[in-house]
């Protein structure tokens, strides 16, 4: 399996979203800056791609567009995860290309479910345009 990479800065919040996923039986990769995960995206395919909206070195857009630049990048549900609340921030957001938009504080009830829902939504995608 694809491991999920992780971008987030606030370590306690890393840490959390490392569980959540390996609890729901994810392999997880986790970079506290973008930069960093971009050098490992380059030469790692992922299953998707959690990242924080704001970061010491790069913005969540930044790292969104270099996902799409990628071969497969089309394919990558990216989610943000942010302390952006506002249904603005929201609405910017997905319209500029993220997959999903979870907001901090994270509800460990619902998260990981959230995280499945995006990706089988993007590989039913997948599917249906390899057919049509």
């Amino acid at each position: 399996m694809l491991p999920i990479c992780v971008i987030e800065d606030g370590a306690p919040i890393r840490k959390l979203i490392e569980v959540l996923l390996r609890k729901a039986g994810y392999e997880v990769v986790s970079f506290e800056q973008g930069r960093h995960a971009i050098e490992w995206l380059r030469e790692n395919p992922v299953q998707a791609v959690l990242c924080d909206l704001i970061l010491p070195d790069l913005n969540g857009v930044e790292v969104l567009r270099f996902v799409r630049s990628l071969p497969a990048g089309e394919g990558i549900p990216v989610i943000a995860v942010t302390g952006l609340a506002e249904e603005r921030d929201r609405d910017l957001y997905l319209s500029a290309g993220f997959d999903a938009y979870i907001t901090k504080p994270i509800s460990t009830a619902t998260f990981a479910e959230t995280v499945r829902r995006c990706i089988h939504e993007k590989e039913r995608t997948r599917r249906t345009e390899r057919v049509g």
